[in-house]
């Protein structure tokens, strides 16, 4: 049994009527969670892996600790994506049941799988008494298996064991001192392996999960608010937009703690969400691939980083390290400067892809082994700071180009809530475009170039209501490139 097993069987146990579930405006406690997990571990107990076609839903919930103590590999199916891809996901994953809510009951049935109906199972048969039988597993053994875009046109997918979780919720939870109970957020569908951190962290934690519906995504100040939500945890564009919504609003509630995690978050944008936080409470950036646990590193946020676009990824938590590969070898320590592509090592890192990929994404070096992350890192004044992604480095007209660096310029000097720069056009035709977010209109473009060289400026400019997002909440680059920008 793991350390994390034991936290929320814990709280499972001693914390019978306390909220552990706030989902659809019902609240569940933890004995009643536990009665309903009991009732779907009898449905999937002859499993090898459970696929999850559901979403901050108490069904999604139930089914992955079920799963959890059931020994039992689960797969979470995005509902959002495309049937041919879901087949492909239940195809590699070795899905042979796929659980589903009210709400997916639909798609469940297109997709020829044995199917659970989780409402049924649960009206049927939990009872606040129910028992959770609790498998041995060994720390090696795969608890959870996503599956993000692969090159290949095939989904990618990213067995995680239950060692690597348990070591990184013990770990965050130490690293940040999470105090114990609260209302956390859980913005994330199932499928981004951040809503793990949503569901473990909060339960073993002893708090309550505080699920979001399509309008709590669109309108995050609302939902800060009209929860009542001590612990947040998002995207950073989900700062940009609480910020915009509560622009010359008075506050009526304030969070505890906040956690940004997914995509490089703009020291703009941690500086205006602050506001939401009471007592100059904490403010954390994460990072960390899918392949390494959730989340690796962190920094908390603090004003004297202004001087930085993004802010810095801080350092390895519970035993993690890291090092630089650099055109002179490998870095240990970001002490020691450098820049390059940034290694991962330690517990949390993931054995290999399943299905097999070949080699190339480990690395050894005096006798550590590092997961080669493909995100491209620089030293400066101390701080680890994140520059991109190797694979997708831009180089434009022999310049290389952070289109971070721009799109921090454009939001600074108009004022902008959010900016996303991009690349259109191939080879030497290619030519920097800028989408934004603002309340009013830009005509003119003339004064970034008091902060940037000319091959930076970009030659066309998009004002949007909103900036398109994927299914996890990123800015989807891909649609923004598909609009019009002839002119």
């Amino acid at each position: 049994m793991t350390h994390l097993h034991q936290a929320i069987l814990k709280r499972l146990h001693e914390t019978e009527d306390n909220p552990a579930v706030d989902a659809d405006r019902k609240l569940t406690t933890y004995s009643q969670l536990a009665g309903q997990i009991a009732a779907i571990q009898q449905r999937i107990a002859r499993c090898r892996a459970v696929g999850i076609l559901s979403t901050r839903k108490l069904e999604a919930y139930i089914t992955v600790l079920a799963c959890f103590f059931s020994g039992i590999r689960f797969v979470p199916m995005n509902p959002a994506l495309p049937r041919d891809r879901l087949l492909s996901i239940a195809k590699f994953g070795g899905v042979d049941q796929i659980a589903f809510d009210a709400s997916t009951a639909d798609l469940a049935g297109s997709l020829g799988q044995v199917t659970l109906d989780i409402c049924d199972e649960i009206a049927q048969l939990a009872t606040d008494n129910g028992v959770i039988q609790h498998v041995e597993v060994k720390p090696t053994e795969i608890a959870y298996q996503m599956f993000t875009s692969g090159s290949t046109g095939d989904p990618k997918g990213v067995p995680v064991s239950y060692g690597s979780l348990s070591h990184y919720v013990t770990g965050i939870i130490d690293c940040l001192q999470m105090p114990e109970g609260g209302r956390y957020s859980q913005l994330f569908d199932l499928s981004f392996d951040l809503s793990i951190h949503d569901i473990f962290v909060t339960l073993a934690n002893g708090g309550t999960i505080v699920s979001a519906t399509a309008f709590d995504l669109l309108m995050p100040h609302v939902y800060i608010e009209k929860m009542q939500l001590d612990h947040w945890f998002s995207v950073p564009v989900l700062a940009a937009s609480a910020a915009r919504g509560q622009a010359g609003k008075e506050l009526k509630w304030q969070l505890s703690t906040a956690l940004f995690c997914g995509e490089a978050l703009p020291t703009d944008y941690a500086s205006n969400f602050c506001q939401f936080i009471k007592d100059g409470g904490p403010l954390f950036n994460l990072y960390g691939p899918t392949e390494a646990t959730i989340a690796f590193t962190t920094r908390k946020f603090d004003p004297d980083l202004n001087g930085f676009p993004t802010v810095p990824l801080g350092n390895p938590f519970g035993g993690n390290v890291i090092a630089i590969e650099t055109e002179n070898g490998i870095i240990p320590s970001i002490d020691e400067g450098g820049s390059g592509e940034l290694l991962l090592g330690g517990p949390q890192i993931f054995a290999g892809y399943d299905p097999d990929l070949g080699d190339g994404m480990f690395i050894s070096d005096d006798g550590q082994k590092y997961y080669r992350s493909g995100d491209l890192v620089e030293v400066v004044d101390g701080e680890l700071i994140h520059l991109g992604r190797k694979d997708s480095q831009i180089k434009l007209h022999g310049y290389r180009i952070e289109l971070g660096e721009i799109e921090a310029v454009f939001r600074r000097q108009f004022g902008c809530s959010a900016a996303a720069a991009i690349v259109i056009g191939e080879a030497e035709q290619g030519r920097i475009v800028v989408a934004f977010e603002h309340d009013g209109k830009i005509d003119d473009i003339e004064p970034l170039r008091d902060n940037l060289p000319a091959y930076m400026i970009p030659s066309a400019i998009k004002r949007l209501d909103a900036l398109p997002t994927n299914v996890n909440g990123k800015v989807d680059r891909k649609a923004l490139a598909s609009l019009d920008w002839t002119t």
